[in-house]
């Protein structure tokens, strides 16, 4: 599913409404410059592309569906991000997290959304960034926005937690229910055997 829905905006499509922009001024944030105005910092363009313009914002070099800038911008290469590594396996990629709140272990889940209401996770799986989808971008043509669809995969931290805390409890009350039965069988052989070796005549 996460698969399928990765990286069906380009940044690009962006950049034809909007201005040229000059190069970033030498005393700027390098991480910030974007010399073609197309929401992609000229430092990813170039692992992407090899120069700060170049890069169309739908290279796939390793045809997982993530975007190769996306990857960049998540791990530092364009084949570093799987859509289907899952770390916490709460249905969010480890790679959405990282862009979300910074690493594969932070936590951020469906009321983490941007100002359209979409959870910031599913933004970056949609288009790339955290504030990019608008909550209607539908891209199986189905009739469910891609956000909903992508947000019905999340399992909450919550159900997580009280699953494993189920299986905790089940395994302590089989365990005390085996040492009960124990228990009972050891008492009933003692008093077997105390019968069989009690003298005949004593009552």
């Amino acid at each position: 599913m996460l698969a399928v829905l990765v990286g069906v905006w380009a940044p690009a499509a962006a950049a034809s409404a909007a201005p040229a922009h000059e190069p970033c001024p030498a005393q700027r944030d390098a991480a910030s410059c974007d010399a073609d105005g197309d929401t992609v910092p000229d430092t990813v363009e170039r692992v992407v592309a090899g120069t700060a313009t170049g890069a169309t914002g739908r290279e796939d070099a390793d045809k997982d569906g993530v975007p190769d800038w996306t990857e960049v911008m998540a791990c530092g290469t364009a084949r570093c991000a799987s859509p289907t590594t899952d770390s916490a396996g709460d249905g969010i990629p480890d790679y959405a997290r990282i862009l979300t709140c910074g690493s594969a272990a932070c936590y951020t889940d469906n009321t983490d959304s941007n100002r359209n209401g979409v959870p910031r996770w599913a933004s970056v799986v949609i288009c790339g960034t955290t504030e990019c989808a608008t909550g209607h971008e539908d891209y199986d043509a189905d009739g469910v926005s891609d956000a909903i669809q992508l947000a019905a995969c999340v399992k909450p931290r919550g159900d997580l937690a009280s699953t494993g805390q189920a299986i905790a409890i089940w395994l302590i009350i089989a365990f005390a229910a085996g040492l009960i039965v124990t228990g009972v069988m050891l008492a009933r052989k003692r008093a077997l055997f105390a019968a069989a070796v009690r003298p005949s005549g004593i009552a």
